[in-house]
């Protein structure tokens, strides 16, 4: 049977780009939440945020950039996307010489160009040409296939947090169907405009009591828990068919073993949900709880969707749930929205080749009904050979996966630099 296999990582988090960066900031515990700063945030209840550094993203040099900066979503995206490829010691012109296909997930619109736009329009009742093509959910998908001249399968998914998830799922189904060698899947999202984050401020789902600690805020599974830190990001992976990346000498990462969606249609139904996710991944992938060695959660710091998980967890896994290290690293990025899910698989993938598992940071207060092992505020050395990711979002949407330690590794290069 076909398998489908991670080549390369492109992770733009708020506390590192690039995949060394941002798995040595989750190791030693690192909080990129901060004030914000791409806009004056004093007149909101909560004025932190994950923000990406700027001075990382201006010192990349990224050939798919191409002077592209109009759209923040897009400019996440294509770091990312460069980032995956180089990784994967894929240049233009290998992808030239491929059938490949590129799958982005992202949860709404580029608000930032909408905002701007709407204000010129109501101000001089003119518009910016090129504004219709910028503010398109497909636009990020659409410039990474314009960098890499991609003529396969373009594709964009929208389905809140879980949407990058969604992408690699679709990207996955695409190699085993023989549409594509290679696939370039993640999420990306940027809702740190003052539009959209009045928007979250004003459905009481973020936290109020931390502007003066923001690296405190996110605090997943901890019994003071206020709700999710918003943030912006990109994550990116390249996914290949087993023995095209064989044939060409690529390092494999991991293995896709198997995955699962499913949808809440209404809060009551929010465990049962999640559940069901976690229950279809393993059952694709042939194994049983007993051979997951790392759960990496959704887990935003909200309290009922923590709750709803931890549950779900312990449905799943029945007394094993309590040996199963389970850590969110939203703790130290926030949440991103679609840019979560592909993040978390980064994040899995890495752990399975440190044998490491990061930590859930700021978890100082036990929650009596959220009561696993969440790796507190320090990770730790382990065997990682099989990691789950999960992930929810508003709508009701919920995705997980499982990724293995590949059988054969030919190492092109080695290391995680």
């Amino acid at each position: 049977m076909p398998e489908v296999v991670i080549t390369g990582l492109g992770p733009v988090a708020p506390n590192g780009v690039g995949k060394t960066q941002f798995w040595e900031a989750l190791k030693k515990g690192e909080s990129g939440i901060r004030r914000i700063t791409a806009f004056d945030p004093t007149e909101y209840r909560c004025q932190i945020a994950g923000e990406v550094p700027m001075d990382s993203l201006k010192l990349m040099q990224n050939p798919l950039l191409n002077g592209h900066r109009d759209s923040r979503s897009s400019e996440l995206a294509l770091a990312a996307a460069w980032l995956a490829l180089d990784d994967a010691g894929l240049t233009l012109d290998d992808l030239a010489c491929r059938s490949c296909g590129v799958s982005v997930g992202i949860s709404t619109s580029d608000i930032g160009i909408v905002q701007r736009e709407h204000l010129l329009f109501i101000e001089k009742k003119e518009m910016t040409p090129t504004a219709i093509v910028s503010c398109f959910p497909h636009a990020s998908a659409g410039q990474i296939a314009k960098a890499i001249n991609c003529r396969g399968n373009v594709s964009t998914i929208s389905t809140g947090c879980p949407s990058g998830l969604y992408s690699v799922i679709y990207a996955t189904e695409c190699l085993l169907n023989g549409e594509a060698e290679i696939m370039i899947a993640g999420g990306v999202d940027a809702p740190l405009t003052p539009l959209l984050f009045a928007s979250f401020c004003a459905s009481g789902v973020l936290p109020n009591g931390f502007n003066d600690m923001p690296e405190k805020a996110s605090r997943p599974f901890d019994l003071h828990r206020e709700g999710g830190v918003l943030a912006e990001g990109a994550g990116v992976l390249v996914l290949e068919e087993a023995e095209s990346a064989r044939r060409r000498g690529a390092r494999v990462y991991a293995r896709i073993a198997g995955w699962g969606v499913s949808n809440a249609s209404s809060l009551r139904d929010l465990r049962l949900s999640m559940y069901s996710s976690m229950f279809q991944a393993l059952q694709r992938s042939g194994l049983n709880p007993f051979n997951v060695d790392y759960i990496c959660a959704h887990a935003p710091g909200d309290p009922m969707v923590d709750r709803a998980e931890t549950e779900a967890i312990k449905e799943l896994c029945g007394d094993y749930a309590y040996n199963v290290p389970v850590s969110s690293i939203k703790s130290m990025i926030g949440n991103p929205l679609a840019a979560a899910g592909p993040l978390q698989l980064i994040t899995g993938v890495l752990a399975i080749q440190d044998g490491f598992v990061p930590p859930t940071i700021n978890y100082e207060y036990p929650d009596p009904r959220c009561d696993l092992d969440y790796v507190p505020c320090r990770g730790r050395t382990a065997r990682v050979d099989t990691v789950m990711v999960n992930l929810h979002g508003f709508g009701g949407s919920n995705a997980a996966m499982i990724i293995t330690r590949p059988i054969y590794t030919p190492a092109k290069r080695s290391g995680l630099t």
